[in-house]
């Protein structure tokens, strides 16, 4: 009897450290046969990725304000923005109209709108009652240009005129490197307009009507037309005629001008501009450096823009 209790106890005692082992390996995992066990690893903790660097505040592209002419990108001589600053400084007087012409290299991955529209109201072009400031802006690696157009101007350089000036005046030029005299034509277009009593928006108006109301109600339009395509090729032909019977009976040549004088009068029109490229290219600060500040103008995005 005394030997049946010495062997429960001994198989209790083993089954008490069988199970003992048993409780004591990790939760989750199973043992095997023949695999030791083992404690499981620590979770790794994964740190979030570094935010993107933030792009660079859009002011910090803009050029100082140092006159009516800021040329950034060295497109202007010289003398063309002499030319301009006292072309712009007349305007001012006269009208209290602001334009500024300046010239970046690059737009720093903005779209010239905005580049234009912010840089306008930093500066604070134009008067701050008025608003009537424009913006002649041209960025040289992005090869686009933009007529930005303060509040107060809309009416009068509205977009229909602001991409005129830029396809017809700018752009040509551009084309053919000519910085200088691009940017000129384009001022002096935008001055044109700007200009007390400009018959140019009467033009602009004279489209806008329906062709036939506009004939309605000018009874002299008939006589207009007939006297210019009927009557001077009539007169013209009278006198072409008498001028060639004249020529043949004295020897002299006829009406037209041959004279060297008339040729460069008439290759001149076409390139007055010219010469201001082909003078020295270095850039200088604007004569009015000193003196010229924006007037706290604003802007609302009207305008045009466009490419070579």
């Amino acid at each position: 009897m005394a030997h049946v209790q010495r062997v429960l106890r001994g198989a209790l005692l083993w089954l008490g450290l069988v199970s003992g082992a048993v409780l004591a390996q990790p939760s989750g995992s199973t043992p095997m046969d023949g695999v030791p066990l083992r404690a499981t690893q620590p979770s790794v903790q994964v740190e979030p990725a570094p935010a993107t660097a933030t792009a660079a505040p859009i002011e910090s592209l803009f050029p100082p304000l140092t006159g009516r002419v800021v040329d950034s990108a060295q497109l202007l001589t010289p003398s063309a923005q002499v030319y301009l600053t006292q072309m712009l400084e007349r305007l001012e007087q006269s009208t209290t109209d602001q334009v500024v012409v300046v010239t970046v290299p690059s737009l720093g991955g903005y779209s010239i709108e905005e580049f234009g529209l912010q840089l306008g109201r930093h500066w604070g072009i134009g008067q701050k009652d008025k608003n009537n400031g424009v913006l002649l802006l041209v960025a040289k690696d992005d090869r686009q240009v933009r007529i930005e157009v303060g509040y107060g101007l809309e009416g009068r350089i509205d977009d229909i005129w602001a991409h005129l000036i830029i396809n017809d005046s700018i752009i040509p030029y551009f084309k053919d490197e000519l910085y200088s005299s691009g940017i000129i034509t384009g001022t002096t277009s935008i001055v044109r307009l700007l200009e007390p009593n400009s018959t140019r928006m009467l033009e602009h108006r004279w489209v806008e009507q329906s062709w036939y109301q506009q004939i309605e109600w000018m009874w002299w339009f008939k006589l207009v037309f007939f006297s210019v395509f009927v009557g001077v090729p009539l007169v013209g032909l009278l006198l072409f005629t008498r001028d060639d019977g004249a020529a043949a009976s004295t020897g002299r040549p006829g009406t037209r001008d041959d004279s060297p004088r008339a040729e460069r009068d008439s290759s001149s029109s076409s390139s007055s501009f010219d010469w201001f490229d082909s003078s020295s290219s270095s850039s200088s600060s604007s004569s009015d450096s000193d003196s010229f500040r924006g007037g706290g103008g604003s802007f609302g995005g009207g305008g045009a823009s466009g490419s070579w």
